[in-house]
C-alpha cells in the first residue's frame, strides 16, 4: 500500500456537520485575474492548509520537545566550552541566552557556572539523553512541516532519521544563537573599531542598530529557509520558499519585542514563583514555532496558487466514504452476515 499523508476515515456514523464548501464570493475573487485576487487566493490557501493541519496543536507539541531539549543543549554547550577553556565563547553564549530569554540566567534564574559544571560532568548516559532531547525536537519540527505540506511520513528508519536531523540541528543551532546575539556583537565590534580610529560612536548609533537588524533578519531567514526547504519531505518551488522564509524571518523579528516583555513580566510576578521563568520560556518557544509553521503554510499556499480552491486540503466526505467501506466489508461475508468460508487451499 502506498504511503498516505493523512489517515482515511474509520467506519462509523458521522456526528459533525458536513465539510463546508468554498464560498462563492471567495471562489469569484480567486478566479479574478489581478494581483489583489492572487494575493487573496494565496492567503486563503495558506490559512486553509494551516487549519487543516491543526498547526496550533503541532506547535504545542513541538514546544514541549523544544523545552525539554533547550536546557540539555545549553548545559552541553557550556560543558564543551568548559572542557576546551573557551571562556570568551561561554560569555557570548551567556549573552545570547540572556537576550533570547531575559531572566533565564543570572540572580533570578539559573547560574551559568552551574550549567557549565553540569555539562562538563555529564556522563555518557547524560550525553545520550541530551542528544535524544535535541533530536526529538527536530523530529517534531520535521513531522509537523511534513503534515502542513501534505507529505507522507519520513520512511527512513528510526536511527537514520534522527542522525540526519541531528546533523541539521548542528546547522541551525549556530543560526539561532547568532540571530539573538547579532545586535550585541555588532555594537561590540563597531565600538572597538571606533576606539581604534578615534571615531565618535554616538553619531553612528542608528546605522549600527540598522546593521544589527539586517544581520538578525539574515540569520532568521537562513534558519527558516533551511527548515522549510529541507525538513518537510517536499522541496517547494524556489519563489514560494523565498516568500515563506522572508515572511517567517520578519514574523520572528517582530515577535522579539513582545516576547522579551512577556519574559520580563513573568519574572517580575512573585505569585508565579519558580514557575515564572518556565511559563515565559514555553510561551516564547510556542510563538516562535507558530511563526515557523505559519511560514510553512504560506509557502504551501503560494506553491499551490494555481490549484483550484476546491482541491486545496480537501476534507474527506465521511458519508460518501461509508458505502465503499460497507461494500468492502460485505465482500468478506456471506448473505447471512457470517464470514465467508476459507478456500480449501487457504485452509490447508
Amino acid at each position: 500500500m502506498p504511503a498516505i499523508a493523512a489517515n482515511p476515515p474509520i467506519p462509523g456514523k458521522p456526528i459533525d456537520p458536513p465539510p463546508a464548501e468554498v464560498p462563492d464570493l471567495i471562489q469569484t475573487i480567486d478566479d479574478a485575474d489581478h494581483a489583489a485576487a492572487a494575493t487573496f487566493g494565496v492567503g486563503y490557501r495558506a490559512i486553509t492548509r494551516f487549519n487543516y493541519a491543526r498547526s496550533t496543536l503541532l506547535a504545542a507539541g513541538t514546544t514541549y520537545f523544544a523545552f525539554l531539549a533547550m536546557f540539555s543543549l545549553i548545559a552541553l554547550a557550556y560543558g564543551i566550552t568548559a572542557i576546551f577553556g573557551a571562556d570568551r565563547i561561554a560569555s557570548y553564549l551567556t549573552e545570547a541566552i540572556s537576550e533570547a530569554f531575559p531572566g533565564l540566567l543570572g540572580d533570578q534564574g539559573i547560574d551559568p557556572a552551574e550549567l557549565r559544571s553540569i555539562g562538563q560532568a555529564a556522563s555518557v548516559i547524560g550525553l545520550i539523553v541530551m542528544l535524544y532531547a535535541g533530536s526529538s525536537a527536530m523530529v517534531a519540527t520535521s513531522g509537523s512541516i511534513h503534515l502542513i505540506y501534505g507529505a507522507p511520513p519520513n520512511p527512513r528508519n528510526y536511527v537514520m532519521k534522527r542522525v540526519i536531523l541531528l546533523g541539521w540541528l548542528l546547522v541551525i543551532g549556530p543560526l539561532i544563537a547568532f540571530s539573538f546575539v547579532a545586535g550585541t556583537l555588532v555594537h561590540r565590534l563597531a565600538y572597538r573599531f571606533f576606539d581604534a580610529w578615534g571615531i565618535e560612536a554616538s553619531t553612528d548609533r542608528f546605522l549600527l542598530t540598522l546593521l544589527a537588524v539586517v544581520l538578525t533578519l539574515a540569520a532568521d531567514f537562513l534558519l527558516v529557509y533551511v527548515l522549510l526547504g529541507r525538513l518537510g519531505g517536499i522541496r517547494p518551488p524556489t519563489k514560494a520558499l523565498l516568500i515563506g522564509a522572508a515572511a517567517g524571518a520578519f514574523a520572528i523579528q517582530v515577535l522579539r519585542i513582545p516576547m522579551a516583555w512577556i519574559l520580563e513580566f513573568s519574572v517580575d510576578k512573585p505569585q508565579y514563583g519558580a514557575l515564572a521563568i518556565p511559563i515565559g520560556v514555553l510561551l516564547v518557544l510556542y510563538l516562535n514555532t507558530m511563526a515557523v509553521y505559519g511560514a510553512a503554510a504560506l509557502t504551501a499556499g503560494y506553491a499551490e496558487k494555481d490549484v483550484p480552491l476546491e482541491e486545496i486540503a480537501p476534507a474527506i466526505d465521511i458519508e460518501a466514504a461509508q458505502p465503499d467501506i460497507e461494500e468492502t466489508k460485505s465482500e468478506d461475508e456471506t448473505p447471512g452476515g457470517e464470514p465467508a468460508p476459507l478456500e480449501p487451499d487457504t485452509a490447508k
